[in-house]
């Protein structure tokens, strides 16, 4: 039993990490033998990894035909980009009223560590810092629920921005941005760190928008021409 809750984990693992770098294509059915070989194990654990993805969002479950790679779309981003800012913004402003000096503690601590990367030369050291700092800001909210929600978001988010292949900002100083979130966090000041993140997500968002309609437009017009070739 332990040895299939393992295998059953490290499956999620892995095919999570899939999902959210883009290597299932979205929208594309998940072939379950071929995750079956790739990740040398049985069936069992597989489908058992992908049902909880699916109640994670990351994978969509069709009880007739079998599992997806959710779609993307400019569209859905911007709903889920409105639902973090609205959603992480409540975790926040909570988290600053309950927050005590280990919260303080470790934005200073994972704030500085965040800083100390260069995304572009140590994306993936990079990234995981990020995904700490922003964790760190909303850590001392008490609502487990609203917790869990906001690190789903996040996982959503990150997905859409590694679909996108967004890697650079032009002219954009993101270490200014969390400076100064991370400032506006140990001031008390809920009502300006809760608009710094807004803005500092939007800003993000801003860009994969251009990046996801330009994609969409693009796709539209390959579809035409192929129409217009048969």
């Amino acid at each position: 039993m332990d040895e299939h809750r393992s295998l059953t984990s490290r499956a999620h693992h892995r095919i999570r990490d899939m999902v959210l770098s883009g290597e299932l294509q979205p929208g594309a059915r998940i072939q379950i033998d071929a995750l079956r070989e790739k990740l040398e194990m049985g069936a069992s654990p597989v489908r058992e990894a992908l049902s909880i993805l699916s109640s994670e969002q990351l994978v969509v479950r069709n009880e007739q035909r079998g599992f997806w790679a959710p779609a993307i779309s400019s569209e859905d981003f911007a709903i889920l980009l409105d639902t973090r800012c609205r959603v992480e913004g409540m975790a926040l402003a909570e988290a600053i009223a309950q927050g005590g000096a280990r919260w303080e503690e470790n934005i200073v601590m994972l704030g500085y560590r965040l800083n100390a990367l260069d995304r572009l030369s140590n994306p993936g050291p990079w990234e995981a810092a990020h995904r700490e700092f922003h964790a760190a800001l909303i850590a001392a909210c008490p609502s487990g629920y609203l917790l869990n929600f906001c690190a789903q978001l996040y996982d959503l988010a990150v997905r859409y921005r590694n679909v996108a292949r967004l890697v650079a900002y032009p002219e954009r100083q993101i270490t200014d941005e969390h400076s100064k979130l991370a400032e506006a966090a140990l001031a008390r000041d809920a009502d300006h760190a809760v608009a710094l993140l807004n803005d500092h997500y939007r800003k993000t968002g801003e860009f994969l928008f251009k990046t996801l309609a330009e994609q969409e437009s693009k796709g539209r017009a390959n579809d035409a021409t192929m129409r217009a070739a048969q």
